[in-house]
């Protein structure tokens, strides 16, 4: 491992972990919610334990949330009765005091699913729904639509290299069919598991799930209008309560439309400034943090580990001396959402006293094999070493060919990343020039901690719901689109806190009753939405980069403090390599490699 020497003069801290007090809002026990409407019939009351399983780490926020059943529908309507949606599990004893159980919880107290974020057990339901509450939402069935690219391809799967189908749509609640795309399949899967394992209160969900009609096939992105009118195409043909995005070209122009009808949206790629969201309060909401979150995560990390503090990764010779930072942005004009992150992490950084002595662009961004970079990158990199740049804070905007021609010109500066879902992937970033990155890079990164041997809770759920679900394709949706799952998690976690009168006013109501607070697993990230918020994820972990650390002798990003999470500003003061145990931090195996839409 090559230029590098602040292991020698950093040598493994054993056990050194700062401790750092987050602040916790204490909710009462009753919660502090709106009082419900005459048509809304959710209890907010625990559900009592069963006492003879040993209790859940307490690390997730929706797990406390206390919510109770209210009678209403069969059983046997809750997995739904169609070919293509399963019926519930049978029922297993863990259920709440003499009520049948319908719904196999897990836990104490029982939580609906293994995921530590899941809401509390409500395990049967009877009675009446309220029937067709909302626009997609009928006694029986929620229709949810699922609006992927038909740009390219899915690859890595068990059948290869895979098209999608250009402007065809596959009804998930109908038989399924050999020749369906991954994504159709991985849809199949996940309705198959949230359906049966969380309570929608005789309701079943069902996705219909269609590829646009020609997101940038010719080379071009389709107009806004054209985006516009299939969205309201769609509408008028399946009506749905909810849809969930994933297109390359104008992504938030058809999930827009869609909110213009009254349709919630899930699935919100890329960090979307705070008042996006509140233009569309209730109606859109995003796993991940909103632009300003992400970027206060991020920021602050800059200013309190190294705005300030002498270069302690670099491979230059200069460890010790005060840093010179440089700024490297995306310029991409498809990639938007990166170019606006960057900005809005440099005005903060700048706010901290943090002084940019260079800066570089680059036209393509979110993509590590592309040439369009070539140039910029050697001007960039050029650039950097004139004004003896230390260190380069560079927010989002994945790409390669920065580093390796720094290594081309033996300039090993430390690099200081924002997570984007690929900058913080394994198999991307051993794409990265190794040299350039080992030991010298460091990222902030949103993502819970994934560790070798350890199912993630999408894992857990592809076995559970598809045991012979091919290895490749489980790793395919677990590793590579990791959002399917958190977005139809979030989805259904608001089904369940809504209660049985489903609208978009109720679903809110539940998510805003999440209690806030800290997540002490870092596995698990902190989850609840604030007042005028919504969006999920609310802390970051941070890592660096080992070239030869993993199994394979290829490199991860070890996490520092074994993954330790933290909320904007409660970052532990210090140097970038103040917390690092070599021998101690463990993997971060998240595997990247997947578009990052703009």
């Amino acid at each position: 491992m090559a230029n590098q020497d602040w292991r020698r003069r950093y040598p493994p801290l054993a056990g050194a972990v700062v401790a750092t007090v987050l602040a916790v809002l204490v909710l009462p026990s009753a919660l502090n919610v709106p009082q419900s409407n005459p048509t809304q019939t959710l209890e907010f009351a625990p559900i009592p334990p069963d006492q003879d399983q040993p209790p859940p780490p307490d690390s997730g926020n929706v797990e406390r949330l206390g919510l109770g059943s209210t009678p209403t529908v069969p059983g046997d309507a809750l997995g739904g009765d169609g070919p293509g949606l399963s019926p519930p599990p049978p029922p297993v004893p863990d259920g709440a005091g003499e009520r049948p159980v319908t719904k196999r919880c897990v836990g104490n107290p029982p939580r609906q699913t293994e995921d530590p974020l899941s809401p509390p057990c409500v395990a049967h339901f009877e009675g009446d729904n309220g029937g067709n509450t909302y626009p997609g939402v009928d006694d029986d069935l929620i229709r949810v639509l699922v609006y992927q690219s038909a740009t390219c391809c899915d690859g890595v799967t068990s059948r290869g290299t895979e098209a999608r189908p250009v402007g065809q749509c596959f009804d998930l609640t109908e038989s399924e069919s050999a020749d369906e795309p991954f994504t159709v399949r991985s849809f199949r899967v996940l309705q198959r598991h949230f359906n049966a394992r969380f309570q929608a209160y005789g309701r079943a969900v069902g996705f219909v799930v269609c590829f646009d009609n020609d997101d940038g096939l010719a080379g071009e992105c389709p107009s806004d209008e054209a985006r516009r009118a299939e969205a309201r195409e769609l509408y008028a043909t399946y009506e749905p309560f909810a849809v969930m995005s994933y297109n390359d070209c104008t992504p938030l122009t058809f999930g827009i439309e869609m909110a213009k009808q009254g349709v919630l949206n899930f699935g919100v790629q890329g960090a979307r400034p705070a008042a996006f969201f509140q233009e569309y309060a209730g109606l859109i909401w995003s796993y991940a943090p909103s632009m300003e979150q992400q970027a206060a995560m991020y920021a602050t990390y800059v200013c309190e580990q190294v705005v300030g503090q002498p270069v302690a990764a670099s491979g230059n010779g200069d460890n010790g001396q005060p840093r010179v930072l440089g700024l490297l942005v995306s310029g991409d004009p498809g990639k938007v959402t990166s170019t606006e992150f960057a900005r809005e992490a440099q005005r903060r950084i700048e706010a901290c006293g943090g002084e940019f002595d260079a800066e570089g662009t680059y036209p393509v961004g979110n993509n590590g094999y592309s040439t369009g970079n070539d140039v910029a990158a050697a001007e960039n990199i050029a650039r950097f070493q004139q004004a003896e740049v230390t260190t380069i804070i560079w927010p989002k905007g994945y790409e390669v060919k920065h580093s390796q021609a720094a290594t081309r010109v033996d300039y090993f500066p430390e690099w200081i990343l924002a997570g984007d879902l690929q900058h913080d992937g394994q198999t991307t970033t051993r794409v990265q020039d190794q040299r350039s990155f080992d030991g010298h890079a460091f990222v902030v990164t949103n993502l819970p901690l994934y560790r070798d041997g350890q199912a993630t809770p999408c894992e857990q759920a592809v076995t559970e719901a598809a045991p012979d679900w091919p290895a490749q394709d489980r790793a395919y949706l677990c590793g590579s689109r990791p959002f399917f799952y958190t977005d139809t998690f979030q989805l259904f976690v608001g089904i369940q806190v809504a209660g049985p009168r489903l609208t978009p006013a109720s679903l809110d109501q539940g998510m805003h009753a999440i209690p806030p607070g800290p997540s002490d697993d870092p596995s698990v990230p902190a989850c609840f939405y604030a007042a005028g918020d919504y969006t999920c994820v609310k802390d970051a972990a941070s890592g660096w980069w080992d070239a030869d650390a993993d199994d394979d002798g290829l490199g991860c990003w070890r996490m520092i403090q074994d993954g330790r999470r933290y909320v904007a500003g409660q970052w532990p003061r210090g140097n970038i390599t103040s917390h690092i145990d070599t021998t101690a931090d463990p993997c971060h195996t998240f595997g990247g490699g997947l578009t990052t839409y703009s």
